[in-house]
């Protein structure tokens, strides 16, 4: 058992107002949702001016993030329909094939995978926790989509790490954050929301009204908003809603995305197999992405003359 800092998140650095630990009328004990961990306990409260959350205690992370379930991650099919969704939304909001991207914090880098599958072959992936992806050279160039998925609620400085996304997209381009939506986290249901809490790991997350704020004040623009999860999916078992029923017939631990598939009982109930094939259709809102897009210089001197 690591020892734990007396150090503590106190004030909200957010948001223009921040609320601190001492006026926030939310605050709640966490279990942490990976099974190495799932015996301790961490402290969240809520601003109560931006509505983010923080975690209360800083713990030594690079513990926490030995043996951390994601490094068992594979691709399937599941996860292939999920990143085809991804990239789906980008096309959307202007994405082409020729056009240049790089994905931010890329992990063990599955998402660039699937890119390059679908013939989008002009991406980079940046990850200083792995060695495959961590070479600066990558940060010295700017791009047309820079996306920044699951990752700005885990840094110490949400507000330096969307600086230093901006300063990695070309004028026009498009800038995609993904993560979870503070406003939407009920602290009174943690059974429910205790995956997008995701203590010790998540830090500070964004409320909806924080992340809008934060990208309007350095004069990004909203293409788009989404408040479904990109991996929610219409097929049978596929989705938010039974997977959270899914792991809470468990240990209601992450670990379970990545042990194979379990059969419990319960699945086969009226409510297992509504979830199991209709929970798309009615999906919680925990999770937002923003499309967001960095102004560009030549079309603002036009408009000016």
């Amino acid at each position: 058992m690591i020892k734990p800092s007396t150090e503590t998140r106190t004030v909200c650095n957010l948001c223009n107002a921040p609320g601190t630990l001492d006026t926030a009328g939310e605050m709640v004990q966490v279990h942490c949702n990976v099974r190495q961990h799932a015996d301790q306990k961490f402290s969240v409260w809520r601003c109560d001016n931006c509505h983010s959350l923080h975690s209360r205690d800083v713990v030594e992370m690079a513990h926490y993030y030995e043996n951390y379930p994601f490094v068992r991650q594979k691709s399937n099919l599941f996860w292939k329909i999920s990143s085809r969704n991804y990239i789906q939304r980008l096309v959307k909001a202007g994405y082409r094939r020729d056009m240049s991207l790089l994905d931010y914090g890329c992990g063990s880098g599955m998402l660039l995978k699937h890119f390059r599958r679908q013939n989008y072959c002009n991406t980079q992936g940046y990850d200083p926790h792995d060695e495959r992806f961590n070479n600066p050279a990558v940060l010295e160039q700017t791009y047309d989509f820079v996306i920044l998925q699951d990752v700005i609620e885990h840094v110490e400085e949400p507000v330096e790490l969307l600086d230093k996304v901006i300063s990695l997209t070309r004028p026009g381009g498009v800038i995609c954050i993904g993560s979870p939506n503070a406003e939407q986290l009920d602290l009174g249901q943690l059974d429910q929301c205790v995956h997008s809490l995701h203590q010790p790991y998540h830090l500070h997350i964004l409320s909806e009204r924080a992340l809008r704020a934060m990208a309007v004040e350095r004069g990004l623009t909203v293409k788009k908003f989404y408040d479904v999860y990109y991996a929610d999916t219409f097929i049978p078992m596929a989705n938010v809603r039974f997977s959270h029923y899914y792991a809470s017939l468990f240990d209601n631990t992450l670990d379970l995305a990545f042990d194979g598939y379990r059969f419990h009982w319960k699945q086969l109930t009226p409510k297992g197999q509504a979830l199991a094939w209709f929970g798309r259709f009615f999906p919680p809102h925990y999770e937002m992405m923003f499309m967001f897009q960095k102004e560009d210089a030549g079309v603002k001197s036009m408009a000016m003359c």
